[in-house]
């Protein structure tokens, strides 16, 4: 497959956003992706309608400091919450995406998060998923790069998502966002294909090797070191495990990006 053939099939980019305030972080680099792959980029708000019917349980209540004032968790304050951050990262999507000249979208669906995002992902090319962890992370917007998405790991198997991929983390090398990028591969040979695709002059790599494509393989090799951000190619089983994609998420606490 040819460079341009893989840079026109990368169209449209998935992101999914919960109420988290710390969403609002990961839009800025993604803007800045989109803009360099021309690609348009959609937000998928995911709304979670369990907080809302806890919150109307006779036993819920919310602490308040540092008064320490007990007060009834109501669901109208919920879904104001909700609201307005949903408002505030919609705001920031389409003021910074005009900035960048991208088209973006922004949706509210209801559901599990990650099977919701699975079952909307059809029509993009690329997925986004955000680990909860980071909602606990008190991080400036000017660490946000380079202390989390490095290193970034790639999986590489020489299939059409796995060739999308490295424009992917070529589009980031050249952006100056990454610099280090650790790659598991299957077999040597996909070294030397590598090596006409990725900027080896601009970026330190390091090669490692696994028995399969399997995400208990990938969780146990790399849960024991830094991963600022995954990618992995998007295969059609991967639809259906949407509790092994979680597993990623909650044991690597990085940014889970799916190319289909």
């Amino acid at each position: 497959m040819m460079k341009n053939e893989i840079e026109k099939n990368i169209n449209q980019i998935l992101v999914s956003l919960d109420f988290d305030d710390y969403s609002s972080l990961f839009i800025e680099p993604l803007v800045m992706l989109a803009s360099q792959l021309e690609a348009d980029l959609c937000g998928l708000f995911f709304e979670d309608s369990q907080l809302q019917k806890i919150a109307n349980l006779p036993f819920s209540r919310e602490i308040t400091f540092p008064s320490a004032l007990i007060r009834n968790l109501n669901s109208d304050h919920i879904a104001q919450h909700i609201k307005q951050n949903t408002e505030l990262l919609r705001n920031t999507m389409k003021e910074l995406s005009l900035l960048s000249n991208v088209t973006c979208s922004f949706r509210t669906v209801k559901g599990p998060r990650i099977e919701s995002v699975l079952n909307e992902s059809n029509n993009f090319e690329l997925i986004v998923l955000l680990p909860e962890k980071y909602s606990s992370l008190k991080i400036r917007r000017s660490e946000i790069l380079d202390e989390l998405i490095n290193p970034a790991i790639l999986f590489y198997d020489g299939s059409r998502q796995a060739q999308k991929s490295t424009h992917i983390i070529r589009s980031l090398v050249d952006s100056g966002v990454l610099h280090q990028l650790n790659i598991l591969t299957l077999n040597h040979d996909f070294e030397v294909e590598l090596n006409e695709q990725i900027p080896f002059d601009k970026i330190d790599i390091n090669y490692r090797h696994v028995d399969s494509y399997e995400i208990s393989n990938i969780i146990s090799l790399l849960k024991s070191q830094k991963t600022g951000l995954l990618v992995l190619p998007l295969e059609d089983k991967l639809i259906n495990q949407s509790e092994e994609i979680k597993k990623i998420l909650d044991v690597l606490g990085c940014p889970l990006l799916l190319v289909r």
